[in-house]
C-alpha cells in the first residue's frame, strides 16, 4: 500500500467505528498512565514517613521532585518528536520498556537522612533513585499520546485536549481512591507489586498507540493545526484554538497561570497536614481538588464562567489571607475548609483561564511544557526559595495577596458583578453589614466573625473598584498592608523565629514565661520567675498525667527515654543516678533546648541527659531490648501526629525497648482528632494494656489546679495488666481519674492509618 493509498479517507461508517475505537484506546492509555502516576506519589510518600519522622514538608518535597520530573517528562515530549522525526515512537516505546528493570518499587535500606546532610537534598536524591526513572517515562505519556493522536486524522485531531482532560480523571480517580479503597485494603509492598503490573499493562496500551502513530508519520501524516472540526463550527464563546505565532507575554501569563494554584495547593497541604497529620489522605485532597479544576477547564468546550470564578477568587482571598496571618480566630476545621475552597476557586479561575487561552496542536506539546515549568515552579517557591528568605511560613499569604493578578489576565468582571457595581445600592449593601458586624464584634468582645467582615469588606471592593489596574493595585496594598502588620504585632513578643525542615517554630516572651511553639501549637514554656524555672509545667505538670507516671515509676527509674524534646521540660524530673535520652529529629529543636539563654530544663537537670538526633522510632529501634524503664512518645509537629509512632509495629517495637515493670506514656491531646480510642484498639492489637486519664485542670472552684499547667490527655501502656497497679494504687494522688482505655477505634498499622473514625 502506497503513503497516499494510507492517506486516504475510508468511508463513514467505518471512519466512527474506527475513530471510536481509537478514541476509546487513546484514552485508556492516557488515563492509566495518570493513575499510575499518581497512585504512586502517595505510596512512595507513605514508604518515606518512618525514616523522615512524618513532617509535612516530606509530603512538599515529594510534590516538588515529582513536578520537576514531570517537567523532565514534559521537556522530552517537546523535543523529541523533532530530534528522533518519524522515528519518535519507536524510540519512546524502547524507553517506556527500561522501567521494568527496577520494579516494583522498594525503599533503600540508606533512606534515613543524617545530621552531616542536607534533609531535604537528601529526601531528593532517594526519590531520584526510587521512582525516578519510572516517573519521568510515564510523566511523557500525556503530551506525546496526544501530539501521536493529532496526527491520526480523526475528527477530534484537530482539538485533542480533551484527552488532558481524561488524564486528570485518571489523576484524580487515583488520588481519591488511594486513601478509601488502596490503603485500608493493601500494605504499601503489595501496593508495590500491584502497581508494577499496572505499569506492565501501560506498557502494552502505549505499544498500540506507539505502533499507530510510527504508521501514520511514515505515510506522511503531521500534527493537526487549526480549528476544532467535530460537530461544525465552535461555540461562540470557545475560543479558537490559535496556531499564530506565540508571544513570550503570552508564554508568561500560561507560566503564571499554572505558579499561582501550585504555590496554593502546596501551601494548604502544608497547614493541613502541620495542624493534623501527615497522612495521605490529608496529602490527596487538596492535589484532588486542584486535579479536578483541570479536568474541568480542559474538559468543558465553553468558558464563559471563568470570569465569575476570578471574582470569587478575589472576594475569597481577603477573609482567608485573614485567617492565614491569623489562624486563632478560627478553629482548625473552619479554617481548613476555607482554605480548600480558596484553593478550588483560585484553581478553577487559573485552570479555566489557561484552557481559554490554549494554543493549536501545533504548539500542544510547548503549551503542556509551560504549563509544567509554572507548576514546577510555584512549587519550587514555596518547598525551597521560600524557607531559604523567611524565617516564618510567609509562602501561603503571599499567594494569597498574588490572586489579585488574576484580575489583570482575565481582563473583565463577570456579569453579576457588573451589574451590581452599575447600581450604588448594591456595591453599598457590603458595607453597611461589614460596618454592623464590626458593631457587634466590638460589643460582644469575639473574634470569629472578623473573617465575615473581612469577606464583606472584599465584596465591596470588588464591587466599587473592578477597574483591572486600579484593583489589583489597591488589592495588592491591602493584603501586604495586613500581611506586614500582622507580622510587625507578632514581633511584640516574639524573641526569635526560624524554619527547618520540620517546620516553623518561634520563641516568645508574654506574662512571665518564656514559651516555645511550632507551627500553631505552644509546645511548652519555661517560666521566668527562678523559683518556677526548674519545676515541670505545661503539658508535664506534676499536677497532670506526666505527674502521675513520674511519682509511681520515677523512684524506681534508671534509665528514661522521651521521644520528642520540644523545650525539655520532661528533664525537670531528672534525679540523681538517672539517665533521660530525648529523641528529637530536628536538630534545631535539639539547639534550643540545649540554649540555657532559651530553655535551660536540660541543663538544670538532675538526671543525666543526652540527646539523640534521628526519628525516634528509628533510633530508639537502635537501643537494646529491656533499656528504658519508662518511655515517653510525645513527638507533635504543631499538632500534627506523626502517624508512624501509633501504629501497632511501633507498638510492638516500643514495648521491645521495655524494661520488666516499664510503662509507656503516650501523649494523645489534640485539638482536631480524636485519638485515645484508636490508641487503645492499636495497643491491644499489639499486646499491650491500658489506662487513660484526660486532666481538664480545673478545680471544683471552677479555677485551675495548677496556674502553670495545661489541659491534657495521656495514655500509660505496659505489657502486662499489673505493670499498671502503681497508677491505681489507694495512695496514688490520682487513682480514680486513671480509667479503662476508650474502646471502638480502628487499629492503625505502618500500612494504614485512616483519619475518618479518629477526626472530632
Amino acid at each position: 500500500m502506497t503513503s497516499t493509498e494510507e492517506l486516504t479517507p475510508a468511508p463513514p461508517e467505518v471512519a466512527r467505528t474506527k475513530s471510536g475505537s481509537l478514541n476509546t484506546l487513546f484514552t485508556a492509555a492516557i488515563l492509566i498512565s495518570a493513575l499510575l502516576l499518581f497512585a504512586v506519589q502517595p505510596m512512595v510518600s507513605k514508604m518515606l514517613l518512618p525514616p523522615y519522622g512524618g513532617a509535612p514538608a516530606v509530603w512538599t518535597t515529594s510534590v516538588l521532585f515529582f513536578q520537576i520530573v514531570l517537567l523532565i517528562g514534559y521537556t522530552y515530549s517537546h523535543f523529541a518528536p523533532r530530534l528522533f522525526g518519524r522515528q519518535q515512537p519507536l524510540v519512546h516505546l524502547a524507553l517506556v520498556l527500561i522501567p521494568l528493570l527496577v520494579l516494583p518499587i522498594t525503599l533503600p535500606t540508606w533512606a534515613a537522612p543524617d545530621e552531616s546532610v542536607s534533609v531535604a537534598g537528601w529526601l531528593l536524591v532517594v526519590l531520584t533513585v526510587m521512582v525516578g526513572l519510572p516517573f519521568v517515562v510515564l510523566s511523557t505519556t500525556g503530551p506525546l499520546v496526544q501530539a501521536w493522536y493529532a496526527t491520526l486524522g480523526l475528527p477530534r485531531s484537530r482539538d485533542p485536549y480533551f484527552l488532558y482532560a481524561a488524564s486528570n480523571i485518571g489523576s484524580l480517580v487515583a488520588l481519591v481512591g488511594y486513601p478509601f479503597v488502596i490503603e485500608p485494603v493493601l500494605g504499601v509492598e503489595t501496593q508495590s507489586v500491584w502497581w508494577a503490573v499496572g505499569y506492565g499493562a501501560f506498557v502494552v496500551l502505549v505499544a498500540c498507540c506507539a505502533v499507530l502513530a510510527w504508521r501514520r508519520m511514515r505515510a506522511g501524516a503531521t500534527i493537526a493545526d487549526g480549528a476544532p472540526e467535530e460537530e461544525g463550527a465552535a461555540p461562540a464563546d470557545a475560543p479558537t484554538p490559535s496556531a499564530t505565532a506565540l508571544t513570550w507575554r503570552r508564554r508568561g501569563r500560561w507560566l503564571a497561570l499554572a505558579a499561582l494554584p501550585s504555590s496554593l495547593m502546596q501551601g494548604s497541604t502544608s497547614y493541613m497536614s502541620t495542624d493534623v497529620a501527615a497522612v495521605p489522605l490529608l496529602w490527596v485532597v487538596p492535589l484532588a481538588l486542584y486535579l479536578g479544576t483541570y479536568i474541568i477547564g480542559f474538559g468543558l468546550r465553553k468558558h464563559g464562567w471563568v470570569n465569575g470564578t476570578v471574582d470569587a477568587a478575589l472576594i475569597l482571598s481577603i477573609p482567608v489571607l485573614l485567617l492565614a496571618v491569623q489562624p486563632d480566630i478560627a478553629s482548625v476545621p473552619v479554617a481548613m475548609a476555607l482554605s480548600m475552597v480558596m484553593l478550588t476557586v483560585v484553581a478553577l479561575a487559573s485552570h479555566g483561564l489557561l484552557a481559554k487561552d490554549r494554543p493549536a496542536p501545533v504548539h500542544l506539546t510547548e503549551f503542556f511544557l509551560l504549563v509544567s515549568l509554572g507548576g514546577a515552579l510555584g512549587s519550587l517557591f514555596n518547598g525551597v526559595i521560600a524557607p531559604v528568605l523567611f524565617d516564618r511560613v510567609l509562602e501561603y499569604p503571599l499567594a494569597l495577596i498574588a490572586v489579585a493578578l488574576l484580575a489583570l489576565t482575565a481582563g473583565g468582571s463577570s456579569r453579576v458583578v457588573q451589574w451590581a457595581a452599575q447600581r450604588a445600592w448594591a456595591r453599598m449593601i457590603p458595607l453597611v453589614l461589614a460596618l454592623g458586624a464590626t458593631a457587634v464584634v466590638y460589643l460582644l468582645e469575639i473574634r470569629w466573625p472578623m473573617v465575615l467582615i473581612a469577606l464583606l469588606f472584599a465584596v465591596t471592593l470588588v464591587l466599587v473598584i473592578r477597574q483591572v489596574v486600579a484593583f489589583t493595585a489597591v488589592f495588592a496594598a491591602f493584603g501586604a498592608a495586613l500581611l506586614i502588620g500582622t507580622q510587625i504585632l507578632d514581633s511584640e513578643t516574639a524573641v526569635l523565629h526560624g524554619r527547618s525542615f520540620f517546620g516553623s517554630y518561634s520563641v516568645n516572651e508574654d506574662n512571665g514565661s518564656r514559651s516555645l511553639s511550632h507551627g500553631t501549637t505552644t509546645h511548652g514554656f519555661q517560666p521566668l520567675d527562678p523559683e518556677k524555672s526548674k519545676d515541670p509545667v505545661s503539658y508535664y505538670a506534676k499536677s497532670g498525667p506526666v505527674g502521675d507516671v513520674f511519682e509511681a515509676y520515677g523512684a524506681e527509674s534508671k534509665k528514661v527515654g522521651v521521644v520528642g524534646l520540644g523545650t525539655g521540660v520532661i528533664a525537670a524530673y531528672g534525679q540523681p543516678g538517672q539517665e533521660f535520652d530525648f529523641f528529637e529529629i530536628d536538630p534545631e529543636m535539639v539547639e534550643l533546648a540545649q540554649d540555657p539563654e532559651r530553655f535551660s530544663y536540660l541543663d538544670d537537670s538532675k538526671g543525666e541527659v543526652r540527646t539523640i538526633v534521628g526519628d525516634g522510632r528509628l533510633r530508639l529501634g537502635e537501643t537494646e531490648d529491656g533499656s528504658y524503664d519508662v518511655i515517653i512518645l510525645d513527638a507533635f509537629t504543631s499538632d500534627a501526629i506523626p502517624a508512624h509512632m501509633l501504629t501497632r509495629e511501633a507498638y510492638e517495637e516500643f514495648a521491645d525497648k521495655l524494661a520488666p515493670g516499664g510503662v509507656i506514656a503516650v501523649h494523645v491531646s489534640n485539638r482536631v482528632l480524636e485519638l485515645a480510642p484508636m490508641v487503645g484498639a492499636t495497643s491491644e492489637a499489639a499486646g499491650l494494656h491500658g489506662l487513660y486519664r484526660s486532666d481538664d485542670n480545673m478545680a471544683a472552684d471552677g479555677g485551675p489546679v495548677d496556674p502553670y499547667a495545661f489541659a491534657s490527655q495521656w495514655i500509660a501502656l505496659a505489657p502486662e495488666e499489673g505493670d499498671l497497679a502503681k497508677l491505681k494504687e489507694p495512695d496514688s494522688p490520682n487513682r480514680g481519674e486513671w480509667t479503662p482505655l476508650p474502646s471502638g477505634g480502628p487499629v492503625w498499622t505502618d500500612s494504614y492509618s485512616s483519619l475518618f473514625r479518629v477526626i472530632k
